[in-house]
């Protein structure tokens, strides 16, 4: 199983129930945003709760909304619930794959040739990857609004 059957498989199980979901990477190339099914997920366990959240973080955010217009719509309707925020600079090395679903699972890919990656549903585990991913957060800015305005 690949990384983006992994991550189909998880966003599945977060159908079941209500999720605020941590997806992480440097421009989401890889990843099967763009898949009806996918986008599905994300609507059914993010809105199925009223304080649902999807925050995505990337080193780059230009390629998302050629690569994946299909969740772009999704998210311009969305927007006060899954924000978008982009990496600064210094810390654009340290945004790696990653899928988070916290207190319940994570999908880490630790070799984007081989596509190998390590699933976890470890309390530890995925307390270190939360932290990892705040102290990115924390020095990103907000990017890819939802909407452009200009005459």
């Amino acid at each position: 199983m690949d990384f983006a059957d992994r991550l189909r498989a998880t966003l599945a199980m977060g159908t079941t129930e209500p999720a605020d979901w941590r997806l992480c990477d440097a421009d989401f190339a890889r990843w099967p945003l763009g898949e009806r099914g996918v986008v599905e997920a994300l609507a059914q366990s993010v809105l199925a709760h009223p304080k649902g959240r999807l925050v995505l973080l990337a080193a780059r955010l230009d390629e998302l909304p050629r690569r994946h217009p299909r969740w772009l719509a999704w998210r311009r309707d969305w927007t006060h619930r899954v924000s978008c925020w982009q990496a600064a600079e210094e810390d654009a090395d340290q945004v790696r794959p990653m899928l988070l679903w916290p207190g319940r699972v994570g999908l880490r890919l630790l070799n984007e040739v081989t596509g190998a990656g390590v699933w976890s549903t470890e309390p530890a585990t995925l307390q270190n990857w939360q932290a990892d991913f705040d102290a990115i957060l924390q020095r990103s800015t907000e990017g890819m609004p939802s909407t452009t305005l200009g005459l």
